[in-house]
């Protein structure tokens, strides 16, 4: 039966309008993919060299043995965000004598062609075959070979099964990152050692190679988990489109309208946020956003240095940023009746600046943790929290009437440019060098916190005067909405 799942889908991507371009595209991707593939190889070859020369007071089965659980997370997190949930049109074959087992492990078996679950053979299958005998046993090297693609593969069912959950609970995916973060974080302090464990076990399976059970037995649990969790829901009245929990959530919303034309507008959008793929991806980014400190501030080198100020905007303002150089274009669908109706533009405009100047206070809230490293830190965060809201959000709002590209928000972000341009990746470029060109002066003059006021300083001053900056965004719209509508309405 696998067979004719494989022919009928075949066949479906060749009737399809658009296996021109996907053609032309793949192979594209298979040629980048093929280089990657080169890279993989060498690393694995040359492995044992490379930690010899990174870490050269340690063996290098220990060292990569510690770090292979990082590897699982890092993989996992990169396969929720590429790797597709693998589909097949069930409701043509549910009439059929097709069982649901059979379309379940169809489902979950494709899932393993990921390119994902085949990189052990090229990154780890050199170490343990030419490595790890030299001082241990073949036996043991076959077993930890093992036991690393085994938890591969585990990953993969893993994050099968919790997508097709988190497309219903999208929570759960901001949890996961969360939790992944909350770990690396544990480790670098020192608290809780995940490498440790890793170390531990990978190790074991080296010295006692019946170990390897373990990730079988793992790997199995959560395969059949997958199968019944798909054998659950095959069925005609589970695959109609239900009221998932960010519909749920955006209805607790409705107090917005409250507030008037504004706040129907500000809850019209929060609910095109959790809706759509496309923008909802921004949310699952603010823990990264939250984190990226924690790569700067621990360090003496940026102590004291003027790319500080670069951090702060960035962790304050990364949601105002990721989501607000498309402000416009996430309503690019149904532009046209935006223009045609009986909302001022100024309200429309007023509605998006509140939007992204909610979330950067919040966000500005969560970082106060950072007192942690120094009061001059939280400083830093209230002055890019006013140069944010001050600045940064006008001046999107401003530069949004130059993205005229179409954006289909319903799809995915990852390795998706549609609705991007080059104009979007200038447009980045003002909103967090600006700030360090007018700090870096001051600091090299006055000193540092005196840099810091500064900056605050011009944000609270752009704050006061927000409305006229906000009037002066729509009259710029104005002169453009027509080319801007134009541009919309092609679709590529």
């Amino acid at each position: 039966m696998f067979k004719w799942f494989i022919i009928h889908q075949w066949k479906s991507a060749r009737r399809s309008s658009i296996w021109q371009k996907n053609v032309a595209i793949n192979i594209l991707v298979g040629f980048l993919m093929l280089i990657m593939l080169l890279y993989l190889v060498l690393l694995g070859a040359f492995m044992d060299e490379i930690l010899l020369d990174v870490v050269p007071d340690r063996d290098p089965e220990n060292v990569l043995s510690g770090i292979l659980l990082y590897y699982f997370i890092i993989t996992f997190v990169l396969r929720y965000f590429l790797q597709t949930i693998p589909a097949i049109q069930a409701i043509p074959y549910l009439h059929l004598p097709v069982k649901r087992n059979t379309i379940a492990r169809y489902l979950v078996l494709k899932s393993l062609s990921s390119f994902f679950n085949w990189m052990p053979f090229f990154i780890f299958l050199p170490f343990a075959l030419l490595w790890i005998p030299e001082f241990h046993s073949s036996v043991g090297a076959i077993a930890w070979f093992a036991s690393v693609l085994l938890f591969e593969w585990t990953s993969n069912f893993k994050m099968i099964w919790f997508k097709r959950r988190a497309i219903h609970k999208p929570q759960l995916s901001l949890l996961l990152i969360v939790v992944f973060a909350l770990l690396f974080v544990l480790d670098y302090f020192q608290i809780f050692s995940v490498s440790a464990i890793s170390e531990w076990f990978f190790m074991g399976v080296i010295a006692h190679p019946i170990w390897v059970l373990f990730p079988l037995f793992t790997m199995l649990l959560i395969y059949f988990i997958n199968l019944n969790y798909i054998k659950n829901v095959v069925y005609l009245e589970d695959l109609q489109p239900a009221k998932n929990s960010s519909e749920q959530l955006s209805g607790h919303l409705n107090r917005l309208q409250s507030y008037g034309v504004i706040g129907e507008l500000v809850l019209k959008e929060v609910r095109l946020l959790f809706r759509n793929k496309r923008p909802r991806t921004v949310l699952f980014m603010i823990p990264f956003f939250l984190l990226y400190g924690l790569f700067f501030y621990p360090q003496e080198v940026t102590q004291d240095s003027s790319m500080l100020v670069f951090v702060g905007i960035f962790v304050t303002g990364g949601f105002l940023i990721a989501y607000g150089q498309y402000i416009m274009a996430w309503e690019s669908t149904h532009f046209d009746s935006i223009l045609t109706s009986n909302v001022s533009y100024y309200d429309f405009f007023r509605a998006k600046y509140y939007l992204m100047v909610i979330p950067t206070v919040i966000l500005f809230i969560l970082t106060i943790p950072y007192l942690y490293f120094g009061v001059e830190i939280l400083w830093m965060h209230v002055a890019a929290l006013f140069y944010n809201i001050g600045v940064n959000a006008p001046l999107l709002l401003y530069t949004a009437s130059y993205n005229k590209k179409r954006m289909d928000i319903s799809k995915g972000a990852m390795m998706n440019y549609q609705g991007v341009g080059v104009n979007n990746f200038i447009m980045v470029l003002p909103l967090l060098l600006v700030p360090v060109m007018l700090f870096w002066p001051v600091k090299l003059f006055f000193g540092s916190m005196e840099a810091i006021l500064f900056v605050g300083s011009i944000g609270f001053i752009a704050l006061l005067f927000n409305k006229w900056l906000i009037a002066l965004a729509v009259k710029h719209f104005t002169g453009k909405r027509y080319e801007i509508s134009k541009g919309y309405r092609q679709k590529y």
